[in-house]
This record gives C-alpha cells, sequence and structure tokens, in this order.
C-alpha cells in the first residue's frame, strides 16, 4: 500500500527531531549517494582499486541504464551502481543481507557486462577491465578482513586472467571498528559513514574532509525528500516480509509462493514465519495481515 504524503511528512518530522538521517545503507540512498557525490565516488573507488582518482573524475560514464533484465531470475535485479572510466568499468552491489543465491545473482549481472564488452570489443585485449565492489553489511565469508580481493587463479595462485575481478567489503567488521572508537583509514572513514543515522556523529566523522562532508551534505538532503524516504520505507518493508517468509517457508519444506505457503502452512509454521517477521521489525498489524494470526496470537510469541 502506498505511504501518503501525511506519513512522509511524519516521517521527516520524526527524523529532524531525532538529529538523525536515513541511512546509507537502504538502496535508493546508496544509488543517490554514488550518483551525486562524484568527488566521493571518485576516492572510495580509488582507494579501494588504486585506479588514479583524477582518471575516474575525469572520464567519468554512467552505464547504470545499459542493462536491462532478461528473465525471470533477474526479476527487480538492477545495479546498484555502475560506470565506466577509462580502461574500467565498475559494477557496485550494496547488499544488505546474506541469502542463498546472493553472489550467483551478481555473477549474473557481471557476466551479462563481459559478454556485452566481448561483443563490442574490437579485440580482447583491448576490453576494459570490470571490477565488481561488493559492499555486505554482513559479515561476509567469516573473514577477520575488512577488504578481500577474488580473482580467477588456481591452487598455486595463478592468475587466470586480470580482466575480471571482485572485490568484498566487510562493512561490519568496519562498523566495529567505528564503535570501538578505534583509528580508521581515509577509506574506513568513507565506508562506515554509510551506516550512520546521527547528524552529529556524521558531522563529526566529515568534519575537514571534501569528501566525507559531499556524503554529509547528500544525506541531509536526501532524508528531507518525502518521496525518497517513502521509497525507502515501503521497499525496505517489502523486502524483510518477502526475505523472512521465503526463508521459513525454505526451512518448514514449503516449495509454493509466499501467500500459497501461508494460506497451507500449518499452525506452528504461521507461528514460525510471525516470529521471524517479528525478529526483523515489522508492526503487528502486518504480522496479523501477513500470517492470519490474531493479535493474541502474536502477543504470547513476543
Amino acid at each position: 500500500m502506498p505511504i501518503t504524503k501525511k506519513r512522509f511528512e511524519e516521517i521527516v518530522a520524526e527524523l529532524r527531531r531525532k538529529g538523525e538521517v536515513v541511512p546509507a545503507t537502504y538502496d535508493c540512498i546508496y544509488k543517490a549517494i554514488m550518483r551525486n557525490c562524484p568527488k566521493y565516488r571518485a576516492d572510495t573507488t580509488s582507494n579501494l582499486t588504486s585506479v588514479s582518482k583524477k582518471l575516474i573524475l575525469n572520464t567519468y560514464k554512467d552505464m547504470n541504464t545499459e542493462y536491462v533484465i532478461d528473465n525471470v531470475l533477474e526479476k527487480g535485479k538492477v545495479s546498484d551502481v555502475l560506470f565506466e572510466v577509462k580502461g574500467y568499468i565498475f559494477n557496485y552491489e550494496f547488499n544488505n543481507r546474506k541469502w542463498d543465491g546472493l553472489i550467483e545473482r551478481n555473477d549474473a549481472y557481471l557476466g551479462k557486462v563481459k559478454n556485452d564488452l566481448i561483443r563490442r570489443a574490437k579485440s580482447y585485449a583491448s576490453m576494459p577491465k570490470v571490477i565488481q565492489i561488493n559492499i555486505n553489511n554482513f559479515y561476509c565469508f567469516l573473514s577477520k578482513e575488512n577488504l578481500l580481493e577474488f580473482k580467477s587463479r588456481d591452487k598455486y595462485g595463478i592468475v587466470e586472467s586480470d580482466k575480471w575481478g571482485k572485490i568484498y567489503v566487510n562493512l561490519k567488521l568496519i562498523r566495529e571498528k567505528y564503535d570501538r572508537g578505534l583509528n580508521l583509514s581515509k577509506l574506513e572513514k568513507e565506508l562506515v559513514i554509510l551506516t550512520l543515522t546521527k547528524v552529529d556523529e556524521i558531522d563529526k566523522l566529515a568534519e575537514g574532509d571534501e569528501e566525507l562532508m559531499e556524503v554529509a551534505k547528500e544525506l541531509k538532503r536526501l532524508t528531507n525528500d518525502a518521496y525518497t524516504i517513502g521509497l525507502y520505507d515501503e521497499e525496505e518493508e517489502r523486502r524483510r516480509i518477502e526475505n523472512s517468509i521465503k526463508i521459513t517457508a525454505k526451512k518448514q519444506g514449503l516449495k509454493q509462493g509466499v501467500k500459497q505457503g501461508i494460506k497451507q502452512g500449518a499452525s506452528n509454521e504461521k507461528k514460525s514465519i510471525a516470529k521471524n517477521l517479528l525478529k526483523d521489525g515489522l508492526p503487528i498489524p502486518k504480522v496479523c495481515e501477513y500470517t492470519g494470526l490474531s493479535k493474541n496470537q502474536i502477543a504470547r510469541l513476543m
């Protein structure tokens, strides 16, 4: 159900009262930051990949509109950020949750970019290098490293090709370091600012830094945009519902769609789904709506 204009205004007013912004851990906010903060985009990309910041600033070309959905497996899939600079193509993917098939889905998009380059290239040698940067807002690969670089290599460490590469950012570890009050590198500051919600924290982190101040200003602007808040709120709620139901349905052996799974599920399965939805922060009325359980039944699960 669409969010009303009144609700938009209430959300913005509440954020202002708390001195908060909508964090860039949400798709539409992250995309806007990367689209509207060129100095930040160039500096972060340079710090992650060692590609010249000047090259990124001077030869940047947006590519987000060049690739469309091909089939049902890609339903709802668009790149978070896709752009080209001289000799390189960068594909940023912001992943808020880990789920079965996440890596495969992102790889499918990367493969689409590769195949298109091969069709267009005059020679294989002249093809640009494609780098996918996955910013994971969860603990990934059980690694203690903030950054992981993946290349196609054999068991002896011999790299098959330097034309493709993937970088994984373990954002949770960087936020953990920030919360402990430890010193952060410039790159770590550029990444952790994506997770912050308090205006005073953001301003303190960004003070005196051109790229970070660019982000701080944009976060405040976006937060005052009620339409953006509405998109974020509605999209995130939908994802929480779908993910919780799908995960629970899988564990319970339900092979049908979300609605069918709920309708056909036994009482204990509905309760299990409800618990997951509550854990994800869904309001009780919505849990009742999506499971068919009464408020009293939901209350007993809390």
